[in-house]
């Protein structure tokens, strides 16, 4: 057995950080790593992934109760690592695992997403570099995000790793959709401030000045009335669609011509890898570790932050050559199959957690 491992993350809600901790915990038992997934807190509604709670419900603040039932956690499975996967876990897994005293776990946290946004008051940062400090070791998914970490909140480089993550291998496999006219638009991820849906919407009614355009929201947040509202407001409701969360999001990149993604700040996003994999080309703006993801120009457009005007240009681009959407989606599942697929990123995260392990030992 290569070790036992505990893989916290914040809710059961199915989300970026969410989807890929209930990859690493159903892959690296194949790598004979003991795993534990464990949640801070369940989700109320929605799609989820397996991970176990701790808390009937949501858990937005360090609550001691949940603190205690996560170090207990770690010492029923005699964890030898408790990886914290997103920066609401940093400060449980720290404190739960320096709880143990002699022999306790390592506490690993994985930066998933950009630090300098999610900790912007000088309180945060200071917290957030202090919690940063105490861990043992720190993952990165991104070389932004890395950079970061070390020269904003002062992370030592020997003690950071970048590992990215992957997606499935089946999405490989998508088929290109065999129809005539207009532009399928996707829009994979939360509605939420930080994703910035409002933007998307803002893009596509652009295009649909010149062009038949329709977009899919996937996903599901709190603003999916200021969505719908806004779509009234720029008279085309016909034109949007959302679904919701979906376990699966192989039949909706199926459905897709493009990939729009209007965040405000991404790690290394799932989505548009998801996207590349699939064979969809993507338009983004270009935020933390976006542009890591794709090779700009050749399998997506990247568009400078808040620029809606140049991204319903690039989707135009797409929209009126079909075969720069072929050649496009060709660029990223040949970047996908090189650099991204889940197997891939199972092996990097083995390697790192095995190191982690003999360093301690020595």
């Amino acid at each position: 057995m290569a070790g036992r491992l505990t893989i916290l993350v914040t809710s059961t809600q199915r989300r970026g950080a969410e989807v890929f901790g209930e990859r690493l915990a159903d892959g690296l038992p194949r790598r004979h790593w003991d795993v534990d997934f464990v949640a801070l807190g369940a989700a109320r509604e929605g799609s989820t992934v397996r991970a176990d709670p701790l808390s009937a419900g949501p858990v937005p603040r360090l609550d001691p109760k949940v603190l205690m039932a996560l170090r207990r956690r770690l010492t029923e499975h005699e964890s030898q690592i408790v990886l914290a996967n997103g920066s609401s876990t940093l400060q449980y897994g720290v404190l739960a695992a320096r709880m143990g005293g002699a022999g306790r776990p390592l506490a690993v946290y994985s930066s998933i997403g950009e630090p300098t946004y999610w900790a912007r008051s000088p309180r945060q940062r200071m917290l957030y570099r202090l919690l940063v400090g105490r861990a043992d070791h720190v993952f990165s998914v991104a070389q932004a995000t890395a950079a970061q970490l070390v020269d904003e909140f002062g992370v030592n480089r020997r003690k950071l790793t970048v590992v990215p993550t992957g997606v499935p291998e089946p999405l490989l496999d998508v088929e290109a959709p065999q129809r005539d006219g207009g532009l399928r638009v996707l829009v994979l991820g939360s509605l939420s401030r930080e994703k910035d849906p409002l933007a998307a919407l803002d893009t596509v009614a652009q295009v649909a000045e010149a062009a038949s355009v329709e977009v899919r929201f996937v996903g599901d947040g709190p603003l999916r009335h200021d969505l719908e509202s806004r779509a009234s407001e720029l008279g085309i409701t016909p034109l949007v669609e959302l679904v919701g969360s979906v376990e699966d999001v192989a039949g909706q990149l199926g459905w897709a011509d493009v990939l729009l993604l209007t965040s405000r700040t991404e790690g290394l996003p799932a989505a548009t890898l998801e996207a590349a994999a699939a064979g969809r080309p993507v338009v983004a703006f270009d935020v933390g570790g976006v542009a890591e993801t794709m090779i700009d120009g050749e399998s997506g457009i990247l568009v400078d932050p808040g620029d809606t005007a140049a991204a319903a240009a690039a989707l135009l681009r797409f929209g009126n050559d079909p075969g720069l959407r072929r050649a496009a989606g060709e660029a990223g599942r040949r970047l996908v199959r090189r650099h991204f697929t889940i197997e891939a990123a199972l092996d990097r995260y083995d390697e790192a957690l095995r190191s982690l392990l003999e360093g301690s030992a020595r």
